[in-house]
């Protein structure tokens, strides 16, 4: 018991020590204040993350990114933010029966974003490391997603308009 109140008493006097006093936080990260302009993304970009490439059609509205994107074997969706000249995206897609979730984070310089990204997929695989993005085209019109078709039972990824090689009906 008598160890209790001495506890008690020396919290009380350590609180009592700290009260009207400032308190400092230290952030090593960059601070981008809410109220400062977004940079535009609008537009077609390419992705290059270690050795995948992806092409990404996004779209911004205030601050607020969404899109879609392709890599030679899959599909996937974009939700990000932008605040002054920072940019974080996250990339889900579907791989066959595996989830694919990427993270994103870089700094724009002009028409290119430098950052830092982590992938991880359902499968237990991961990695980290750099990735460059440069924008294609401020349009987003020209972007088409990959399309899987299936040809005697044989699964191929294409891009672009398929009707001219099977027919529309077949996809």
């Amino acid at each position: 018991m008598r160890f209790l109140i001495i506890s008690l008493m020396i919290c009380v006097l350590l609180s009592a020590h700290s009260l009207g006093r400032d308190t400092t936080i230290v952030y090593s990260g960059s601070v981008v204040p809410l109220d400062q302009e977004a940079v535009d993304v609008n537009g077609i970009w390419s992705l290059s993350l270690n050795e995948t490439v992806i092409t990404a059609a996004i779209n911004q509205t205030g601050r607020e990114i969404t899109g879609r994107c392709r890599s030679d074997a899959w599909s996937g969706v974009i939700s990000g933010m932008v605040s002054g000249d920072q940019m974080s995206i996250a990339i889900a897609a579907l791989y066959d029966d595996v989830l694919i979730s990427i993270y994103m984070s870089g700094k724009f310089a002009g028409e290119m974003v430098n950052g830092e990204f982590i992938r991880m997929d359902s499968s237990g695989f991961s990695e980290s490391g750099s990735f460059i993005a440069r924008r294609v085209s401020s349009e987003t019109s020209g972007y088409t997603s990959s399309k899987r078709v299936v040809i005697n039972r044989t699964e191929y990824r294409v891009s672009g308009p398929v009707s001219g090689i099977l027919g529309m009906n077949q996809l």
